[in-house]
Parts: C-alpha cells; structure tokens; sequence
C-alpha cells in the first residue's frame, strides 16, 4: 500500500491559471518558436524559475523554502506575508 501511494504521489498534478491576454499570446509565440505546447512551455518555464536559485547556491528566500523543488515532507508553498500575490525580481528578458 506504501508504494501505491509514493507512485501516486509523483505522478504529474494539473493545475488550472487565468491568464492575461498578453501573457498567453507571449506564451502561444515562444511555444510555436520552440516547437512544444504551451502546456509543456509553461510547465518548463515553472520548474527552471523554482530551480534556477538552487543552481546559484542560493536559497529562494522570497517564498520562505531553501529548495523549492524538495520532494520531501513540508514542501508545500509558502510565501512570506509580504510576498503573497507578488512576484519576484526577474533579470531575464520579458516576452510581453
């Protein structure tokens, strides 16, 4: 029973979003650019935003975790207060 549940625990969850009409065009260009869906593109671009503090030895303090992809107990999101609804800085070029 232990191991039905660890597999049914890493299985993929879906998630449903709102997004701006300028913000799904932008996602809609880059995903036909690259040759992938916008779910895939979407589900890329979360995974190397939560991943690319570990890459730089540094925590994401901005959401209170020190690895935001840990797979352990506790992994669930918290943002501090002060960032709930927020986003953090980013450096990279914007495509909207």
């Amino acid at each position: 029973m232990n191991n039905r549940i660890r597999v049914l625990q890493r299985q993929p969850k879906r998630i449903s979003i709102t997004l701006s009409h300028n913000v799904h065009d932008a996602l809609l260009t880059r995903s036909e650019d690259e040759g992938r869906s916008v779910s895939n593109l979407c589900a890329f671009l979360l995974e190397e935003a939560l991943r690319d503090p570990l890459r730089n030895g540094q925590a994401n303090m901005a959401y209170g975790q020190t690895n935001a992809l840990n797979t352990g107990p506790g992994n669930g999101f918290n943002p501090s207060p002060g960032m709930a609804g927020k986003h953090p800085p980013i450096n990279k070029p914007r495509y909207f």
